[in-house]
């Protein structure tokens, strides 16, 4: 680096002079002096002889070598020039004429600066193949052209970068690419309706070479720089979601598009844990893990999107997300991971309660309903066995035995009302799909009871009290239902057994109460 904070601005002063040659090229286009092939013949003789001289004075040595690497930079920028008037800016030469051109200059610029370890010659030549796309944009669509110029420039930096590791070089490749993505999309505003645009597909393309070519530096780089391909990987990832963001229509290509790099991070996570990049810090695995995790919920909270089943998913998205995000704290006795399962799955189930009813039900029997047995039941099911799960068997190293009894209970109470509606849901649909004589709501009246009942069983069981609360809040709400709401109406023979069922329902809680005081007693 002490090179460059000698001579920036010897490489800046170069620059400038270029830009006056593009400008006489574009303006001698625009005022019709000439024809284009004697511009170009003219632009190749420059260059060539811009070069040739600032490789004698290179070979000079001592005061000329500066001098040396500027001359061979700026023929070399010459000559890019060229190449991008006549293949970009016009249509003189055919894209195979443009990329043979490129790959030849490029060849010999790269070999010569490699030989020589010529720093500035590269840098000056690097910026002159940049520039001179950004000043000299063509009235037609030359992308195609433009695609293999910067292919091969992007190709030779990136190489002779990492084997003689200039960390300039790359980092200034990946700016100005894509800054002329960027000026080029505006320039044109071509159609972007969807992956196989042709905005779509160049970014693409610029997204895989860059991840490629920056982690393969990575690989190689044993210095302190090393980081840095990680986070203008990083970077590149950014860039291109935005830009993805803005050309992909809807969100069903947008959550493909999430999904894809949250499985791409997380390869690259495990890649950077398992062979142990010394190169990288353990923070940039951390980094690669968390964009993982990331990318993946955005993508997974998009699923379903646009469809009636969007809650379906999402409850079994979500809750999966819970359960691993639980497994994975409890593996590493971390409370704040099981603490934020535990939030996702709250939320995942107030989200469901406020969804469930209208999802279309999935019968895996086709039109043939079956209770307990569809995808609604088995999303109510997922739900309520994490509570479950939690309860009996995660724990929270900061909690005392009592608080984390207490817990454990909240976690089962939270359950069981999740079981409830499941049951409310179940019992709804098959009066509606097989038209059941009687009232609907007495059949949830009886089915509520009975799990109250149940509760007050499971209660005398596992010798918890919350669980005989609970139980009795259930109870005396079926109870103020069926007097404010089921009584109404006509009598019939099914209201009075279904009363006389709450009846016995009642007097069995009566009776699981009463042993349970008398063995509380007897302790």
């Amino acid at each position: 680096m002490e090179l460059w904070k000698k001579h920036w601005t010897t490489a800046l002063g170069a620059l400038f002079v270029l830009a006056a040659f593009l400008s006489l090229f574009k303006y001698s286009a625009d005022q019709g002096w000439l024809t284009d092939p004697i511009k170009i013949a003219i632009g190749l003789i420059a260059g060539a002889a811009a070069a040739s001289i600032g490789v004698k004075l290179h070979r000079k040595g001592k005061g000329f070598v500066l001098a040396g690497e500027l001359g061979t930079g700026l023929g070399a920028a010459i000559g890019y020039s060229t190449a991008a008037y006549a293949g970009i800016y016009t249509t003189l030469w055919e894209s195979m004429t443009v990329l043979v051109a490129m790959t030849a200059i490029t060849a010999a610029v790269a070999a010569y600066a490699y030989r020589f370890n010529s720093r500035i010659l590269m840098m000056v030549s690097l910026l002159g193949s940049m520039l001179a796309p950004l000043v000299m944009q063509p009235e037609t669509d030359q992308v195609l052209q433009l695609f293999l110029y910067l292919l091969v420039m992007n190709t030779a930096v990136f190489a002779i970068s990492v084997m003689k590791s200039w960390l300039e070089l790359r980092l200034t490749a990946f700016l100005f690419t894509w800054l002329l993505y960027a000026v080029y999309y505006v320039h044109f505003l071509p159609e972007s309706n969807g992956w196989w645009s042709m905005p779509m597909r160049y970014a693409v393309a610029a997204f895989v070479f860059y991840l490629v070519a920056f982690y393969a530096a990575t690989w190689r780089d044993r210095s302190q720089s090393a980081g840095i391909n990680v986070y203008f990987s990083f970077a590149n990832t950014v860039l291109f979601g935005a830009w993805a963001a803005a050309l992909l229509p809807g969100q069903g290509a947008m959550t493909v598009l999430m999904l894809l790099i949250g499985v791409l991070y997380g390869m690259l996570a495990l890649a950077i844990y398992r062979f142990k990049m010394v190169s990288v810090s353990a923070a940039a695995g951390h980094i690669h893990a968390a964009l993982a995790v990331i990318a993946l919920l955005l993508g997974m909270s998009g699923l379903g999107s646009g469809s009636d089943y969007r809650p379906l998913v999402g409850a079994f998205v979500w809750t999966a997300i819970a359960l691993a995000m639980v497994l994975v704290g409890r593996k590493l006795r971390t409370d704040w991971l099981i603490v934020a399962g535990s939030f996702v799955w709250l939320v995942t189930g107030v989200y469901w309660f406020a969804n469930a009813w209208d999802v279309p039900r999935i019968n895996p029997l086709g039109d043939l309903y079956i209770p307990f047995l569809n995808g609604g039941a088995i999303a109510w099911v997922a739900l309520a066995a994490f509570g479950f799960y939690v309860s009996r068997q995660v724990n929270y190293k900061s909690l005392d035995k009592e608080s984390a009894s207490i817990v454990a209970v909240l976690y089962a109470v939270l359950s069981h009302i999740i079981v409830g509606g499941l049951l409310t849901v179940q019992i709804t649909n098959v009066y509606d799909e097989y038209d059941v004589a009687g009232s609907v709501q007495l059949a949830l009246s009886v089915a509520w009871g009975v799990y109250a009942l149940l509760l007050f069983l499971w209660g005398a069981y596992s010798r918890q009290r919350p669980f005989r609360w609970f139980g009795s809040i259930v109870i005396v709400l079926v109870a103020l239902k069926t007097i404010l709401l089921d009584l109404s109406g006509e009598s019939s023979l099914y209201k009075i057994i279904v009363f006389l069922l709450l009846g016995a329902i009642s007097f069995g809680i009566s009776w699981v109460n009463t042993k349970w005081q008398a063995k509380s007693g007897k302790q």
